[in-house]
This record gives structure tokens, sequence and C-alpha cells, in this order.
């Protein structure tokens, strides 16, 4: 049993608000310490995705006039020229698609791998501190953390939504026991953990996402009347990287400010539940610590001449320990 079960005992009966409240107090006390290595990755893959995505904007947008002609044509006049341009138009937009949420996911997930047992030990009120709780997350399972929750969430998200959506669910809290000190299997450990409580997790998931886009979708609403994109940055002759990153990063500082919150609501939770297991734990060695008694009642004779089998329903004149018909032991005392 785990030495913090007290701790842990204290979390186990809230109730759905109550995880979430306590995540968002959660989110207040440790946001400007958290926004540090969050701001640096969201900047990063901010950089990353626009040098790599700028190029194949340009070429999707070169292709639109032209789809935009074939759309108007008749289907069964089409050649096949047509239809492999079509084809190439939505690779590259599903591409772009593709990557333009991967690496937002994936820096976002390693930010909050390097900070998830920091924000636990915080939140169960134990002594620690970032810089050593980030050297010890960095280890060779966060890569198996980063593809899991990184790359295939990111591709089952895109192209059908509910695999994406199911990866999140059952394994999100690998963030919290690949660096555990007390879980020998950190991905089953972290996929018994949801058993039972799938909703809880797709409420805070939708609850993140839903407050992001209200927030900047109020945010963009008023930006937009201030700063406006100019064509002639990504044109390849005059292209401008640092104006379309400083755009994009203006556009974007909701999530910046933001990106935090989902971690802080995934402590609070993942605390309940783990709290939850462990009282499990706990009542269910105390009952197996318990002497147990147990003694099943001997067949008697029939009227003192003998007893029939309770296996083969023979009937015997005399009472032995095994049946003389079907030799089945008679004597049923442990």
């Amino acid at each position: 049993m785990s030495d913090n079960y007290p701790k842990l005992n204290n979390h186990s009966n809230k109730r759905f608000s109550e995880i979430l409240s306590e995540g968002f107090l959660l989110f207040g006390k440790n946001w400007l310490t958290l926004i540090i290595p969050f701001g640096l990755f969201f900047i990063i893959s901010l950089i990353i995705k626009n040098l790599i995505l700028v190029d194949l904007e340009w070429q999707l947008l070169t292709m639109t006039p032209a789809i935009e002609v074939i759309l108007e044509v008749d289907p069964f006049l089409l050649t096949p020229e047509d239809l492999n341009l079509m084809f190439r138009y939505s690779i590259l937009g599903l591409t772009i698609i593709f990557l333009d949420g991967l690496f937002p996911t994936v820096f976002n997930v390693f930010a909050m791998c390097l900070v998830g047992n920091y924000l636990y030990n915080k939140f169960t009120e134990r002594d620690s501190k970032l810089i050593p709780e980030v050297k010890k997350a960095l280890n060779g399972r966060v890569l198996l953390v980063l593809l899991l929750l990184g790359v295939a969430f990111s591709i089952g998200y895109v192209l059908l939504f509910i695999p994406g959506i199911l990866i999140f669910v059952f394994f999100i809290f690998y963030i919290f026991t690949y660096n555990s000190d007390d879980s020998e299997h950190p991905l089953k450990d972290a996929r018994n953990l949801v058993k039972g409580e799938f909703w809880k997790i797709v409420g805070v998931f939708f609850m993140y996402n839903l407050i992001i886009y209200v927030c900047d979708s109020i945010y963009r609403m008023i930006i937009v009347n201030f700063i406006e994109i100019n064509p002639f940055w990504y044109i390849p002759s005059t292209r401008d990287y640092g104006s379309i990153i400083l755009y994009d990063f203006i556009l974007n500082i909701v999530p910046f400010l933001l990106t935090p919150l989902l971690i802080c609501l995934l402590t609070s939770l993942y605390v309940y539940l783990k709290a939850r297991k462990e009282q499990y734990l706990q009542s269910k060695t105390s009952y197996q610590d318990t002497p147990q008694s147990y003694e099943t009642p001997r067949y008697e004779a029939v009227n003192g001449s003998g007893m029939y089998c309770p296996f083969c329903g023979k009937f015997s004149h005399k009472k032995f320990d095994f049946c003389m018909h079907c030799g089945e032991k008679l004597n049923f005392e442990i």
C-alpha cells in the first residue's frame, strides 16, 4: 500500500464539480510557474509549424482556382488529370490539417509530462521543486508517451475523431504514471485508473476545449479589427516568415495563455481516481486479512443404514470417506 494513502483518502469522495473547481484553483495558483515551460514549447511549436506549413499552404492556395473550376464540371466528364489534381489537393489538405494539429499537440504533451509529477506533489501538499521534477521526467519512456498521446492521438483525432478521443481517455494518465515511483506497469496502471470513469475524462477534455473555443472566438472577433494578413508574406519571392509567425502568435494568444489549464484539470482528476483506487485496495486488503472459517456439513447416513453420494446419487449401506461407486471424496470438512 502506498505511504501517502491518508493524504489521498481526503480526495476520494468528491463530486465532479469539486474536481473541476480544484483544477481551476490549481491553475490559478501555479500559472506563473507553468507558463514558462508551456509558453516556451508553444512558441517552438508555432515556429516549426509555420516553417513547414507555409510552403504547403501556398501550394494549396495555387491549386484552389483549378479545383473550383473542376467542381463545376459534370463528374462524368472529368479527365484522369482532373481526378489526379483533386486527389493531390485532398491529400495536401489533410496533410496540412494533420501537421497543424500535430506540432502543438506533441509539444503540449511533452510539457505536461515535464510538470505532471510536480503538480501532483503540489496538489497532495508534498514538497516539490520544478527543476528537479523536470530533470526526472526526461527519461526514455517519455518518447512512448509522445508517440501515443501526441502522434497517435493526432492521427486518430484528425482522420476519424472518435479514435483520438478514445486514445485520450484510455491513456491520458500515462503522463503521470510513466514517471511515478509507485507504478511498476505505467501503461497498464494508466489504463486501469480510467475504468468506469470514461465520462469524467471526456468531460474534462470538452470543458477545456470549450473554454479555449469560447475565449478564442471572442478574442479573434476583436483582434481582427486591428490586424490583417498581408498576402505578400506567403508569396515565395517576398515571403516573410517573421511576420507570419508573429501574426500567428497574436492570433493564438488565448491558447498560449490557457494551455496549462488542461494539465491542472487532469491532475485534480488523477488524484481523485488514484485515491479511489487506493481506498479500494485498502478495503480489499483489510477484508483478506480478516480470519475466515469455512465448514461444510458432513453427509450423514440415512436412517443409520448408509448415505447417498451427492455426486453420482448412488446409495451406500455403509459410510466411507470415498464413494464406492464413483470414487469421489465424501469427507467435506476443510
